[in-house]
């Protein structure tokens, strides 16, 4: 194995483990990055197995943070304690997001497998973000999302029956998200050696 992919590769690691031991990691999907990180021409990079979230947006990225953020399905209650927080400024956005996983192949041929396993087990976006010789990077996501903004300038814009409506959208799309999740770690054990 080339030391420069070695090397990236035990980097990867390495921060994955930091994010485990400090309670960050996203536990949904540590079996499947495990797998991966295990095989010799493989490792993982920044991936989440989808995420319901409560989102302050200042406008600007560095600006914005997080109010409420959870790996899993949620309950109303959770999400309208989370808005109970929240500042003047800006808009807070109930979001899912769907799964996203950064996978890094030594070879262009482990790419196209990585891409093919994914395509068959129903991820629509799927592509190469990185050609590098030993690094090829592909970005493997979902389609699934919602994005509703609930406060605006302080101003809650919903009422709690509709914040109900929208954790019960997500929890559907989380359940789904998580289903093709296990779809493309069966083909990945199955085909990855």
């Amino acid at each position: 194995m080339d030391s420069r992919f070695r090397s990236q590769k035990e980097d990867a690691i390495g921060k994955l483990n930091d994010a485990v031991d400090s309670g960050q990691a996203d536990e949904g999907i540590l079996p499947l990055l495990e797998f991966i990180n295990s095989l010799e021409d493989f490792y993982s990079t920044s991936s989440c197995s989808g995420r319901v979230v409560l989102l302050h947006d200042l406008g600007r990225k560095p600006e914005n943070s997080w109010l409420g953020k959870w790996h899993r399905e949620v309950d109303a209650g959770e999400v309208l304690d989370a808005m109970k927080n929240t500042p003047a400024g800006g808009t807070v956005l109930f979001k899912y997001e769907s799964a996203i996983l950064h996978l890094v192949a030594r070879e262009l041929e482990g790419a196209k497998k990585l891409l093919v396993i994914a395509r068959e087990a129903g991820y629509k976006r799927v592509g190469l973000q990185g050609l590098k010789d030993e690094r090829y990077l592909v970005e493997i996501c979902d389609t699934e999302k919602l994005d509703v903004p609930v406060i605006d300038k302080g101003k809650v814009l919903v009422d709690e029956e509709y914040v109900s409506y929208l954790v019960s959208l997500a929890n559907k799309k989380f359940g789904k998200g998580m289903e093709k999740l296990k779809r493309l770690e069966k083909n990945l054990r199955d085909n990855l050696r």
